[in-house]
């Protein structure tokens, strides 16, 4: 039997089905194949997307990349919070070290006992002063305001580093340290962190000796003595309380 090659009209019919069943089938696959990211989860499949053009920025993968580096930007920024300037890291960090370095001065200040005008005095061993310090409120304290011999004019007046400003002097001062008697004469200023100092003019003349493996100060010019450190930042502090 010899055939025409001209399918019959139920040949034809099968012919559709299967093709109908093929496309279907691949509609199935192209559904289930999906743009695997743990981040695109609201991303379209892949082969959802249509080409729109021939421009790069509307071909699929581009959209989709676009797509997830917008979606990372959000959660970065809503991770970190607010923004600080970067102008503001510098001040932020000269505020630390000022602050820092003001409470290391303060712990490391030499600080011993001694008595004035009956009374007991803590005074700092400022050896980068060359005068002693007395701040007037520790000289009303003392009982002393009427030694005071104030500056006439701007001219008389000494200047002292860290904006100190000296208001008078007081010629005669009359301290014992330890059992040393020490008379000197102080600078009087205004708001003084330290109530009392002795500058390096006065520990020159007792020949002091700073010695800090041991905390003691060693002062005396015939029969010498040893003088403990006490705690300074305490010290100061119960002295300017004191006052006040």
């Amino acid at each position: 039997m010899f055939y025409s090659g001209i399918l019959t009209e139920p040949s034809r019919k099968e012919v559709e089905l299967r093709e109908a069943a093929s496309l279907r089938q691949q509609r199935r696959m192209k559904q289930a194949v999906q743009f695997i990211h743990k981040d695109s989860a609201d991303l379209l499949p892949l082969d959802g997307l249509k080409k729109l053009g021939t421009s790069k920025d509307t071909q699929p993968h581009n959209i989709l990349q676009r797509r997830l580096m917008e979606t990372n930007l959000s959660k970065l920024r809503s991770s970190r919070g607010t923004w600080t300037p970067k102008n503001d890291i510098p001040n932020k960090l000269n505020q630390t070290k000022l602050g820092s370095s003001k409470r290391t001065e303060e712990e490391e200040l030499i600080v011993v006992s001694c008595q004035c005008a009956g009374k007991l005095l803590k005074a700092v061993v400022d050896t980068g002063s060359q005068y002693n310090l007395i701040s007037s409120a520790c000289l009303d304290r003392l009982g002393l305001t009427e030694h005071l011999r104030a500056f006439s004019n701007d001219e008389e007046r000494i200047s002292l580093p860290h904006n100190v400003r000296a208001i008078g002097q007081v010629d005669r001062l009359v301290l014992v340290v330890g059992a040393v008697p020490v008379e000197c004469a102080a600078l009087v200023v205004e708001d003084s962190e330290k109530p009392f100092s002795f500058g390096l003019q006065t520990l020159k003349s007792l020949k002091c000796v700073i010695n800090m493996e041991k905390h003691h100060l060693i002062l005396g010019q015939a029969d010498r003595e040893e003088i403990p450190f006490v705690e300074g930042d305490a010290a100061v502090e119960d002295e300017r309380t004191s006052e006040a």
